[in-house]
């Protein structure tokens, strides 16, 4: 007997039914997978847009354009945080894309660092220009006051780039696509070498303040011998070379930092105090050989200055 005669045709096409609909129960549960791609992606150009703005910013920043740079990053910031947002709110079903919102998340957690790194070293640069501008002037209140403001901003520097390092070493770049793994290796050695720089700028701006204090006291030696107090002017003469030799210890060693932008300034730093290092004691024993009366010995070692003849 033909077995297809044993079942009933109502049977049969419940059981072609239920088969289409388990078919189309689980074709539909495939189609119906959650996928991030759009999230991906355009999280993925705001970070690359952010990064190229903080990129610009730096530049200026160089370039002493401060008021573009800080424009720039606080476009970048708008840029990460919306990034931020978008991967906040995004979620997958397939695991590599899950993967790409947990990269992409610390790639803009790290850019925020960055930018906020940024702010913090333009003030810093601000306050130590102005700090400059202060003692030029000899209003040593003030150029103190924002060499303090300036130590405190490249602290906060400091900070958030130690912030994004902690965030970004956990990821190996022989772990991630291929298309990643210059992107992360940049990524890592630029927070690096920043911190290393943000490090050694911070000793310049603590060898600075002896060096006011040295100018404290040329200052005060330039009102006495003015008045003629030439006692008085000599042990302010003395203090100061005190106060110079501090500030060029703390300050030699990195004449020879590998980073041209510190470097730079500690051998230009170093060479007027090396200048006051010859002219000092002279202006020092000029003074007491005046106050004993003795003027040609006097006369003998103001004749020697050089660099601080102007005094």
């Amino acid at each position: 007997m033909n077995m297809r005669n044993k079942l009933p045709l109502d049977k049969v096409c419940l059981v072609i039914i239920l088969g289409l609909a388990m078919v189309i129960f689980f074709s539909g549960c495939t189609e119906n997978k959650v996928s991030a791609a759009e999230e991906l992606n355009t999280s993925s150009l705001l970070i690359n847009n952010a990064d190229l703005k903080v990129e610009s910013a730096i530049s200026d920043m160089d370039d002493g354009t401060y008021t573009s740079a800080k424009s720039k990053l606080k476009a970048a910031r708008v840029d990460y945080e919306e990034a931020l947002k978008i991967l906040n709110n995004a979620s997958s079903d397939y695991e590599e894309e899950t993967q790409y919102i947990e990269r992409y998340t610390t790639f803009a957690e790290v850019g925020l660092d960055s930018v906020n790194s940024s702010e913090n070293i333009v003030l810093a640069t601000e306050h130590l220009d102005k700090c400059i501008a202060y003692l030029s002037s000899e209003d040593l209140d003030l150029s103190r006051k924002e060499l303090h403001k300036a130590n405190e901003a490249l602290n906060n520097s400091i900070v958030y780039l130690r912030s994004a390092k902690e965030k970004i070493s956990p990821i190996d770049p022989d772990s991630v696509p291929v298309e990643e793994k210059s992107y992360i290796i940049i990524l890592k050695d630029s927070i690096e070498t920043s911190e290393k720089m943000g490090l050694e700028l911070k000793e310049i701006t603590n060898g600075m303040y002896p060096y006011l204090d040295g100018a404290g006291h040329l200052f005060d030696a330039e009102e006495y011998l003015k008045a003629e107090e030439w006692d008085k002017a000599a042990d302010e003469f003395a203090n100061s070379s005190v106060k110079f030799s501090e500030s060029k210890k703390s300050l030699e060693k990195l004449k020879d930092s590998e980073y041209s932008e510190i470097s730079v300034g500690a051998i230009e730093i170093c060479g007027v105090i090396t200048q006051f290092e010859k002219d000092l004691p002279c202006l020092e024993a000029g003074c007491r050989y005046m106050e004993n009366g003795s003027y040609y010995q006097a006369n003998a070692e103001f004749s020697k200055l050089s660099y601080l003849s102007s005094i």
